[in-house]
């Protein structure tokens, strides 16, 4: 590798004293937090001794192939310009996948789609196969095929799951069926095991037009299915037994457990869910139907993520939820050595990122609040550690903001948890204020290093985060608590938290901004038009201002009767007319404040005319508003220019009206 080996106290220790030239005066530019991470991938071979990591430099993307035991590149690979690189994973010491996306112009030059695809990448001989893209299986090209093994019994052959079409599957309607075709469509969530070589796939069970999700053995078989009817919202597990499937477990009005695999004695099947009642839990469901099991689960926590060692397919370690996220360990020795490598970055949080097949050596995760993550391959055997690459090293010493995990009261007493970052320096009073609302709804924020919470901070603006209720990781009352609350309940938690901070002196009440991204832009819209004297100024990206007209899209775009459908029906409603009340654009003329609308050429999630409808409303009620266009882009802002071209208009506009 290209920099020496150091031990790792001393590797800590020049971590501590990098130098940050003119900090105080000159902050870091746009472009270095607009910057595509430049290293955000990394992945070691099942022997360890080949590493695999991106680099992003500009436009220009490519994979670096480095063989451990020489020190020297393997290979390096270009990636074709129109494409976004979005994960790599070892099959086995030969074979790299890479997952890639590109968009799908419509006819009239409309992007429709985001197209997600899997390549196997030889990185001996550079041979490349398109995965599920050839003949003998996957007969559509469709998006979004889920990989759920790598490593198999069966050399070069990997698990998949994908949308498959098979028009024997496709029936006329009837009055009894679904409306939309569902029960009826062609299309059906299947199981398939892929030639790497190839990319060849063979159909290994077929699913049904409402299976959502497979589990499968450490031998790559079929566990089980999950099943999931929208109309009613009823859930059901299926076990393979024999040549048969047997139901091991039904509910209805819950969302569908996350399944993902057996447990070590084989009897039960891993999922994470609520059971209807209380926190998300690390639940055992019996493959013989009996009563489930709950293996984990906190009383004030959501079990939010359980990591799995990607050789048995066994679960290591669960991401309990809160404001202060932690690990509960599920494998002894995983933990022993977490804890040997933790001890290497003291007051960083660390994450084992991937490890060889004999656990010598690892990559470990490195980052903090106010850190950049980086990307460390760490050996035991010589107890050394090497770093491999950084998300933004344009940022590496930078004096960044200080982040507090915070909490306040809502007006119904609910305590909401919420981030707030300070620019480096102040005493944290009268500020002009920042409400980053974050996306989804159903998401959440986490204290650690966020490049556009620490770029306003930069630009000295207190940040808050809110985590209004519809956030998940804090429950499944206080995320339900966010169903059909779209410029409702999930609102007043943001409004509640700037009354808080303004109560306490840390915000000046004449200087508040609120922004954000898809839901974060709908919330900023919603902060300038239901709460019209609260915020001088708001700013959406990518953000949502009419919801019936969001569903209608919605079921242009996916299907009256998809998953997708279904969900935003839960989350957002569908009676017409509270939907056109907490609707921004139906309340434009009550807009006081000036409104700056960024939005993607490009966004497959939320149609630019969201932002366009708005801006022309905006403009006709004789408001302050600018519209501009970030051409060629995702809703993800996956393009660094677009991304430092969105910083700069909010930076600029927010000294206009915060200042």
């Amino acid at each position: 590798m290209r920099r020496s080996l150091h031990v790792w106290a001393i590797l800590f220790a020049c971590l501590l004293t990098a130098p940050f030239a003119d900090a105080a005066n000159a902050p870091p530019s746009a472009e270095a937090f607009g910057a595509i991470p430049q290293t955000d991938d990394a992945v070691l071979s099942p022997d360890g001794n080949t590493l695999a990591w991106n680099v992003t430099t500009g436009t220009q993307q490519k994979i670096v192939v480095f063989d451990v035991t020489t020190g020297k590149d393997k290979r390096v690979q270009p990636i074709e310009a129109a494409a976004k690189l979005r994960g790599l994973h070892w099959s086995d010491d030969e074979t790299l996948l890479v997952e890639l996306s590109m968009p799908d112009p419509h006819s009239n030059g409309e992007t429709r789609y985001e197209f997600f695809r899997w390549i196997a990448l030889n990185v001996n001989s550079g041979a490349t196969a398109n995965l599920l893209m050839a003949g003998g299986g996957h007969r559509t090209q469709v998006t979004g095929a889920t990989l759920l093994a790598t490593h198999t019994p069966k050399p070069k052959t990997v698990i998949m799951s994908t949308f498959d079409w098979d028009a024997s599957e496709q029936r006329m309607e009837t009055g009894t069926h679904l409306g939309g075709h569902r029960r009826d469509s062609g299309w059906t969530w299947n199981l398939y095991e892929v030639d790497t070589r190839t990319g060849r796939g063979k159909l290994a069970e077929q699913g049904t037009q409402f299976t959502t999700a497979w589990a499968i053995d450490r031998d790559g078989n079929a566990l089980a299915r999950e099943e999931w009817n929208p109309e009613g919202n009823v859930c059901s597990i299926l076990a393979k037994r024999g040549l048969g499937w047997h139901e091991i477990f039904h509910q209805e009005k819950i969302d569908p457990p996350e399944i993902f695999g057996m447990s070590a004695d084989g009897t039960t099947l891993m999922a994470l869910t609520s059971l209807g009642e209380g926190n998300a839990k690390l639940v055992a469901i019996p493959l013989d139907g009996s009563t489930p099991r709950v293996l984990l689960q906190d009383p004030e926590r959501d079990v939010e993520q359980v990591s799995r060692d990607s050789f048995t397919l066994l679960p290591q370690v669960a991401v309990l939820g809160g404001a202060q996220p932690k690990y509960y360990w599920l494998d002894a020795q995983e933990e022993k050595r977490f804890g040997a490598v933790a001890k290497a970055f003291p007051g960083k949080q660390v994450w084992l990122y991937g490890e060889s097949q004999d656990r010598q050596r690892v990559i470990t995760y490195v980052y903090g609040p106010a850190v950049p993550a980086s990307f460390y391959l760490v050996d035991f055997k010589t107890h050394k550690a090497d770093i491999i690459g950084e998300k933004y090293p344009g940022l590496a010493g930078a004096t960044l903001g200080q982040v507090n995990v915070i909490s306040y009261k809502a007006r119904d007493g609910t305590e909401i948890p919420a981030y707030l970052t300070l620019p480096a320096g102040t005493e944290g009073k009268n500020l002009p204020l920042v409400v980053l609302p974050h996306g989804g709804p159903e998401s959440r924020d986490s204290p650690t290093f966020d490049w556009w919470a620490q770029f306003l901070a930069t630009r000295g603006y207190a940040v808050l985060q809110p985590q209004f209720r519809g956030s998940t990781g804090f429950g499944d009352a206080f995320r339900l608590a966010g169903r059909l609350q779209w410029g409702g309940l999930m609102q007043d938690d943001v409004t509640d938290g700037v009354r808080f901070l303004t109560s306490q002196g840390i915000a000046d009440p004449r200087r508040v901004c609120i922004v954000g991204a898809s839901y974060g832009g709908y919330a900023a819209l919603a902060g300038a038009a239901f709460t019209p004297d609260l915020y001088a100024c708001a700013v959406s990206v990518n953000g949502i201002s009419d919801l019936p007209e969001l569903v209608r899209w919605l079921e242009q775009h996916s299907g009256a009767e998809s998953n997708a459908v279904g969900y935003w029906r839960e989350s957002i409603g569908s009676h017409l007319e509270p939907m056109q009340a907490h609707s921004p654009r139906n309340a434009a003329d009550r807009v006081r404040a000036s409104v700056l609308i960024m939005y993607s050429s490009n966004d497959t999630v939320v149609p630019p005319s969201q932002s366009q409808e708005m801006a022309r409303t905006l403009t006709q009620a004789g408001r302050s508003v600018k519209l501009v266009k970030l051409e060629g882009d995702d809703h993800w802002l996956s393009n660094g220019q677009t991304r430092t071209q969105m910083l700069k208009e909010l930076e600029t506009f927010l000294a206009a009206q915060l200042h």
